[in-house]
């Protein structure tokens, strides 16, 4: 009888000796023994490995699932313990990276991923979810329907600069207070999260009376802009704590009503439906005031972990918190700046963006899309390149699609504006701009998800300047204007993907 391995080693054959006694299980075994072929036999014995590597590749294996790249392979090592020092002393390799390099290559081709059943409780959630974001972009319109209210009371000069600078401070405010809430969210720090919302809305509608004290100083209005101005930004904080902890239904039941009755006033007038207008739209903003500070103070019955001080648990965020201020502030004058001119006199060119802010919300949903859907892409391709290609394929799709929507509805707005008489060709030039300005914050959102903060202020500042350097030289009409602003919409959406080249299709980034 032969034995062999299935490296070729040999074990030589023994002659089988009698059994010595007359035992009954030594007579059998030698029965047994004796009924065996006379041909010898080949056992392929399984190859038994000494290489840790392979250890490791197998236990890498069912956490990675596919892996496109090498450095795919080093994140899970790096996050499961492994060190430079531990690569050298327990495998032998440089660091993690050749480690990870040597693991991607012994992983061979991957093995086929069976999808999971789709759960519907998760479905649900996720349709929910969904509903929920897309009811952004209303439920920022739902104040304006008061401003014909308002702008009776305060003229339109003083109303239109009280909204520009009102409107800046609250998104910035708001958009610095929102990042830094949900990294003390990512961190595991609830009340952090908290306190960061609390006290920036507890800041807003004094920071809103500061200012539109010194607008109505500069350019009139009185006390009634100083009371609009701080209504907007404690709405806008109000907006923002709901829409953080996901009480969206709050805010819309708090400011349907204002809606309703502004609406009202718009279409019959009169002075009894433009007081109701005013009063019901402040009693909106106060409830949703109210229910956002007390969303910010619900505590669950879990019993909670200690957290550090505020201060300290954001100064290692300082340079971000800063980055997104600067993002919030250029922001505000890439939309307002071009708009600002044309708001005491040209309807069509000021109502140009209520399509963008109208789709915001599908925006940022696409935008939130984008991550699960490529990590879901990290498990169907297996080379990087396929990766990279399929990663810019989903962003023009994207990109598409938050285009179509919003040019539907400025199709709607152009029409009604040419039936009742009121368009021209700057406002279809400007309405343009801002269905393009859809896609450009759709790129936005995922430079702002790689904290490219740096490269949109760069941008967006550039893209300012594209506009108003042109137009002040060629001394622009409002047409010419509107072209500008367009042209520089254009270059600033392919400035935002170029941004995205060197950071977008990195697979480590998916895991």
């Amino acid at each position: 009888m032969t034995l062999s391995s299935d490296v070729g080693d040999e074990v030589p054959t023994r002659k089988r000796k009698s059994p010595a006694g007359g035992g009954i299980m030594a007579a059998a075994r030698a029965a047994s023994e004796d009924r065996a072929p006379a041909t010898d036999i080949t056992v392929l014995l399984p190859r038994i490995s000494t290489d840790p590597i392979d250890d490791l590749v197998e236990k890498v294996r069912p956490k990675l699932g596919k892996a496109v790249d090498a450095l795919q392979v080093a994140a899970l090592l790096e996050s499961d313990g492994h060190t430079d020092r531990a690569a050298r002393v327990e495998y032998g390799y440089t660091d993690v990276f050749a480690l990870a390099l040597e693991v991607y290559k012994r992983m061979g081709p991957p093995s086929p991923v069976v999808p999971d059943e789709p759960n519907p409780v998760v479905l649900t959630q996720g349709r929910k979810d969904a509903l929920r974001t897309l009811a952004h972009g209303p439920l920022y319109v739902l104040p304006s329907a008061a401003f014909p209210a308002v702008l009776a009371m305060v003229g339109l000069r003083a109303l239109v600069i009280g909204l520009v600078a009102a409107g800046t401070l609250g998104w910035v405010l708001s958009g610095t207070a929102a990042h830094a809430a949900y990294r003390m969210l990512g961190l595991g720090r609830d009340r952090s999260a908290a306190r960061v919302l609390f006290w920036s809305a507890v800041a807003g509608p004094p920071l809103g009376l500061l200012l539109g004290v010194v607008v109505a100083f500069g350019w009139g209005g009185g006390p009634e802009l100083v009371a609009m101005m701080t209504g907007q930004l404690a709405y806008q904080m109000a907006s923002t704590l709901l829409v953080f902890y996901r009480r969206e239904l709050w805010l819309a039941l708090s400011m349907v009503p204002a809606f309703v009755l502004g609406a009202l006033y718009l279409s019959l007038g009169g002075a009894g439906l433009r007081l109701a207008s005013v009063a019901v739209t402040v009693l909106g903003v106060a409830a949703a005031y109210a229910l956002g500070l007390m969303a910010t103070t619900r505590r669950s019955g879990e019993q909670t972990r200690p957290e550090p001080p505020l201060l300290a648990s954001l100064r290692p965020e300082r340079r971000a918190i800063i980055g997104v201020t600067g993002y919030g502030l250029a922001s505000a004058a890439l939309l307002f700046h071009a708009q600002a001119p044309y708001l005491l006199g040209r309807l069509d060119v000021a109502v140009a963006a209520v399509p963008l802010i109208l789709c915001m919300g599908l925006v940022e949903w696409r935008a939130n899309r984008f991550w699960a859907e490529t990590v879901a892409l990290t498990r169907r391709v297996h080379r990087p390149a396929a990766f990279v290609a399929g990663v810019w394929r989903a962003i023009a799709r994207e990109v598409l699609t938050c285009l179509a929507v919003p040019a539907v509805a400025a199709l709607l707005l152009l029409i009604c504006l040419e039936l009742t008489g009121l368009l021209t060709a700057a406002g279809v030039l400007m309405t343009a701009a801002h269905v393009t300005l859809a896609g450009a914050y759709y790129l936005a959102f995922l430079l702002a998800g790689r904290a490219r903060f740096g490269w949109l202020c760069a941008t967006m500042t550039v893209a300012v300047a594209l506009h108003l350097v042109p137009a002040a030289v060629l001394r622009a009409g409002p047409v010419l204007d509107t072209s500008l602003y367009l042209g520089s919409v254009l270059a600033l959406l392919g400035l935002f993907a170029a941004g995205l080249v060197p950071v977008i299709g990195q697979a480590r980034h998916y895991r």
